[in-house]
């Protein structure tokens, strides 16, 4: 960007600028790219200043007389004035005077030699660097070690303060200046101690689980196929009603020409009535994939020692039937095969032994025998392999076929989402048509996660609690908002201290800052300018632009669009806010952990939240959107530059975070920015005139000057 593009007032701003202080241009970091504009009115070449002869400074003057007995406080404090304004009369031309440019050090007398810079500005780059490399005082302004003043505009702004109404600070001097109250000053900018933090208020979404069941159905397979042959010939056919049947199939065709028909077979699911279909005979049906197969033993077994033994009927009494080979149980319980049922269960006859029996009437007119002491029921197992050593009374293989079936449940699934499934009936076994049927699961149970709104919600107790956190503003987080004016999610932003910092200390102005005279004090007036601040500021501000002009959209200073998120009413926070650590890092990604050093680094502007994702119009997570660039100034620049053009920045869903145009930069009053943010910056990169060491020497002659000529 040539000079003649930029406003009058910028350039007008940087010309004396460049001329002052263009002896320090070397010192600057070869990192800055600096375009220096010529001057509009250099029209001849500049003269060649006188060579430098050290002028010699005028010797200090004597010490004030004595104030006279009859000298008023008035009269001294004119005199006061007078003498300083004589002195200030004498150092005033020092520059102006034969040999100046010798009291600049490592000036050199080949200006205006440096000129040539005006039309070859990218060679500054690389001279540059080689001469800071090779000079003490680069060496020296970019040393880690030496002491530096960090002077900022909030420090000015305690100064004018002062100046203000001097008065305020002084009470209570006494006469030399030896004794009297120190008086605080007005508090100054320091390092940022406190940062933002949210909570919500209002209507939230909680999940809870619910629960849904699927039940295992086992059936025995016990379908029956159904063999038919038929006949056909010409004019009879036999074989309609099978051939027209889905549930019939045709397996074998055997034509007769002898005869002059075709016999045909067909396999049938189900019986056909037909007069013409010959039922041949019926087979078990294949059981279908997925069917298993279950043996079954069943054993019946007593534990009263019984070998043999009558049965009896329960209800009178009387003997039934004589057994012999009656078995024992002995461990047949414990058998992981084996499950005890009942004998109707498994499909035998119930029966009662007699351990003991009784003879009631006349042996012989007619008696008859009575169970006195019935046996323990005998017990009856299932089992579905042999029991060593035991006959089993029945033998059984069956196929079955199993299916799981659905529960009724009342699960939204627009609302919830399947969180997990757990077997509740494990490894059971069940008597099914005779027969132990063990499964390793017989049902399951789903666990689902159900969204459900719930009012009241409210997480700022901790932050209302908090001493020092005071409420900012209210957010609405509703998208899109209700239509009659009421907010369902309202996030409150409150300002608190940052944990682990501490504030600023007071500071006090005391009798070493004053001048007194016979009771009445004055303090030393100080004048600061941060014009060489502002002007290298502005300069690299110009180098950034060319840095990052966009050849393609024709803008300057554009931003990436950057964001993070944060679960409403919830633990998971990636949006931590400057000066603070994320509270959650383990659920951030690595874009959000990135942005939140570059928000450290002062890289980005907050543009604001949005409701990123709702449940039923209720806000359950936002996000908060930033503009990110490459550099402070760059940040600075878009932060304060909109205002004074008019580029608000846009709603936080849809910002782009796009640069000036050229004609939008050429509108900025740098002039008016405060750079005070990037001041420490620059003070690390060039060695700025140490005003306040000067002034705490001139403090110390006073001091030492009335402690010489106390009476």
């Amino acid at each position: 960007m040539r000079a003649h593009s930029l406003p009058r007032r910028v350039r007008s701003w940087l010309t004396p600028a460049l001329l002052l202080f263009g002896a320090v241009l070397t010192a600057v970091p070869a990192s800055a790219q600096v375009y220096i504009p010529p001057p509009d009115d250099l029209i001849e070449d500049l003269p060649v200043l006188p060579s430098a002869i050290d002028p010699g400074i005028a010797p200090p003057a004597p010490p004030p007389p004595s104030a006279p007995v009859t000298m008023t406080a008035d009269e001294a404090k004119a005199e006061a004035r007078g003498l300083g304004s004589t002195l200030r009369g004498a150092y005033e031309g020092l520059t102006q005077a034969p040999g100046a440019a010798g009291q600049i050090p490592g000036y050199q007398d080949t200006y205006p030699g440096q000129t040539s810079y005006y039309t070859n500005s990218e060679a500054m780059q690389s001279d540059g660097a080689v001469a800071g490399w090779n000079s003490e005082a680069y060496q020296t302004a970019n040393s880690t070690t030496r002491p530096t003043v960090d002077i900022t505009r909030g420090d000015l702004s305690r100064a004018t303060a002062i100046e203000a109404d001097p008065n305020a600070y002084l009470d209570g001097m006494s006469a030399d200046g030896s004794t009297g109250s120190c008086t605080p000053l007005p508090p100054g900018s320091g390092a940022a101690n406190t940062a933002e933090w949210t909570c919500h208020v209002g209507s939230s979404v909680v999940e809870q689980p619910r629960t849904c069941t699927r039940s295992l159905a086992v059936a025995e397979w016990n379908d029956t196929l159904y063999q038919y042959l038929c006949v056909t010939a010409a004019g009879f056919d036999g074989c309609a009603s099978l051939a027209g049947n889905a549930m019939c199939h045709k397996t074998a065709s055997y034509p007769v020409p002898e005869y002059g028909l075709t016999v045909d077979y067909y396999d049938c699911d189900s019986p056909v009535s037909d007069p013409g279909a010959y039922l041949m005979g019926t087979l078990p049906k294949p059981p279908p994939a997925g069917a298993f197969q279950v043996v079954s033993n069943v054993y019946r077994c007593n534990r009263e020692g019984i070998a043999a033994a009558l049965t009896f009927d329960p209800v009178t009494g009387t003997p039934l039937q004589y057994l012999t080979g009656l078995q024992q149980c002995g461990s047949i319980g414990s058998n992981a095969s084996c499950t005890a049922t009942s004998a109707t269960a498994a499909g035998l006859a119930e029966r009662s032994l007699c351990k003991t029996w009784d003879f009631i009437g006349d042996p012989f007119g007619g008696g008859s025998l009575y169970c006195l002491e019935p046996a323990v029921p005998e017990e009856v197992y299932v089992c579905t392999a042999n029991v060593a050593g035991m006959t089993a009374e029945s033998s059984i293989s069956k196929w079955f076929v199993e299916t799981w079936t659905d529960n009724a449940c009342a699960i939204d699934l627009g609302s919830c989402t399947y969180a997990s499934e757990q077997c509740t009936a494990v490894n059971e076994t069940r008597v099914i048509s005779g027969v132990a049927v063990t499964r390793p699961c017989w049902e399951m149970t789903e666990t689902y996660q159900c969204q459900t709104v719930v009012g009241g919600g409210n997480d700022c107790g901790t932050l209302e609690a908090t001493a020092g956190c005071s409420q900012t503003r209210e957010i609405c987080l509703d998208d899109p908002p209700r239509s009659d004016g009421a907010c369902d999610v309202l996030e409150r932003v409150y300002t608190c201290p940052i944990p682990g910092t501490v504030q600023e200390p007071t500071q006090y102005i005391c009798g070493g800052d004053v001048y007194c005279v016979n009771g009445e004090c004055e303090a030393v007036e100080r004048e600061a300018s941060d014009e060489f601040k502002d002007a290298v500021v502005a300069l690299n501000a110009l180098g950034q632009a060319n840095a990052e002009f966009d050849e393609a959209a024709l803008t300057l200073f554009r931003g990436t669009r950057e964001s993070c998120s944060h679960k409403v009413f919830g633990l998971s926070n990636c949006c931590s806010g400057k000066g603070i650590p994320l509270l959650t890092p383990w659920l951030c990604s690595s874009a959000e952990k990135l942005l939140d050093e570059k928000d450290d680094a002062g890289l980005c502007h907050k543009v604001g939240t949005y409701c990123s994702s709702s449940f039923l119009g209720i806000c359950v997570t936002k996000k908060d959107v930033y503009c990110c660039f490459q550099s402070k100034i760059s940040r600075i620049l878009q932060e304060q530059g909109r205002p004074q053009i008019g580029k608000p920045w846009g709603k936080p869903k849809t910002e782009t975070c796009e640069g000036f145009s050229i004609f939008e930069f050429q509108q900025l009053d740098l002039a008016a920015m405060d750079f005070s943010e990037v001041y420490a910056d620059f003070m690390e990169a060039a060695k700025l005139p140490d005003e306040a060491a000067a002034l705490v020497q001139i403090q110390q002659k006073i001091a030492d000057y009335y402690a010489a000529h106390k009476p």
